[in-house]
């Protein structure tokens, strides 16, 4: 989790997982140091330094919570482990659930 203050509104917001992946995958291959996220609350652009990303994404990726794809495809994917399925009463499964660890 990446915590970002917003210079305008001073409002706190966190970066979630997919915003943390994405930043991760346009900034391969790059020479940039920060990413551009958008306030959810005021949309003003703020810049996240790149080397915090990268250290939540290693968090995520030592949790099991991540796993990266092939070089080839250059994309990044949930792991089975960190999914659950739902089930409902008569036993059909509903969509997957991110399963909360502490």
């Amino acid at each position: 989790m990446v915590r970002v203050t917003c210079m305008r509104c001073h409002r706190s917001y966190a970066l979630t997982n997919e915003q943390i992946m994405r930043a991760v995958e346009e900034s391969h291959g790059t020479k940039h140091k920060h990413f551009v996220v958008s306030c959810p609350y005021c949309r003003t652009p703020a810049k996240v330094p790149l080397r915090s990303i990268h250290q939540a994404y290693a968090r995520l990726e030592k949790l099991g919570l991540w796993t990266a794809a092939p070089a080839t495809e250059g994309r990044v994917t949930v792991s089975d482990e960190a999914l659950a399925l739902e089930t409902d009463a008569e036993g059909e499964t509903k969509n997957p659930v991110r399963r909360e660890e502490s």
